[in-house]
């Protein structure tokens, strides 16, 4: 469980900046013009045809389970407020991926019979065992969404994306905050972590076992994550950056607090 871990926190970490974190148009160029499949800035254009746009390009082009995730998060928060875009990209799925992403959307945005229905209307499409492990026990209200695994950031990520909504961002920070203020030490630890997964020194993560345990290490890799997507993010959004500033100013002195302040977007 622990190499599993490790191995998706590591893919996240490369893969986010390809596909939903990568350097994009400055906020002020037209939000028609970004690619279909990058949908992270979506807030600055949430007409129902966008949605279906991405929904059907997601399709198209994914070439990874990765990308659901992140999708999901985008349309349970969608129809959160708009039940009935959930009609609107039914007649477009064709991908078993898809499905799981449209049915687990619908029960994260607390209508799980619609959901159920779905499931019914999609089994021919088949199984993914992927995506019916990493969907497993997703509950039917954001709230009640715990974070456990990477897959709970993506879909996090992709909710804050709908309408440019902090309350979204907020769990991922104290996530990492609940992990970080353990101990100054194992703050940079955290730090560390995430700047091996990104490409920088390597030997913190081999050590982590040997240091904090398997749940132990499971949760700072986790908390790294966090923390790098925090960071990208705060860099390219607004509304992620000031949720970032309201944490700190919150919590002064704290080590989660010395880790958010050092964020290239905070300086």
């Amino acid at each position: 469980m622990l190499r599993h871990l490790i191995g998706r926190a590591v893919q996240l970490a490369c893969a986010i900046p390809v596909f939903l974190f990568s350097t994009l148009p400055a906020p002020a160029q037209q939000a028609s013009t970004l690619p279909p499949d990058n949908f992270a800035y979506f807030y600055q254009d949430p007409r129902p045809e966008r949605l279906t746009e991405i929904f059907a390009s997601v399709q198209n082009t994914a070439t990874s389970w990765i990308a659901f995730p992140p999708l999901t998060g985008l349309l349970a928060a969608d129809f959160k407020s708009h039940p009935e875009h959930i009609d609107r990209l039914v007649p477009i799925v064709k991908d078993v991926k898809a499905s799981y992403a449209l049915i687990t959307a619908a029960r994260l945005s607390g209508q799980p019979a619609k959901a159920e229905m779905l499931r019914a209307k999609f089994t021919n499409l088949g199984f993914d065992q992927t995506l019916n492990a990493e969907f497993a026990g997703i509950p039917t209200r954001f709230e009640d969404l715990q974070i456990t695994r990477p897959t709970h950031l993506d879909i996090l990520w992709g909710a804050s994306f709908a309408a440019g909504d902090s309350r979204y961002v907020m769990p991922i920070v104290d996530y990492f905050a609940a992990a970080a203020n353990t101990s100054e030490l194992v703050a940079i630890d955290i730090t560390k972590t995430a700047v091996e997964m990104t490409g920088g020194p390597k030997g913190t993560i081999a050590g982590l076992k040997a240091k904090y345990g398997d749940a132990g290490a499971m949760q700072m890799i986790l908390a790294a994550t966090a923390l790098w997507a925090i960071a990208s993010n705060s860099r390219q959004h607004d509304y992620v950056k000031q949720t970032v500033v309201r944490y700190v100013g919150d919590h002064p002195g704290a080590p989660a607090t010395k880790a958010l302040s050092a964020l290239p977007a905070l300086k």
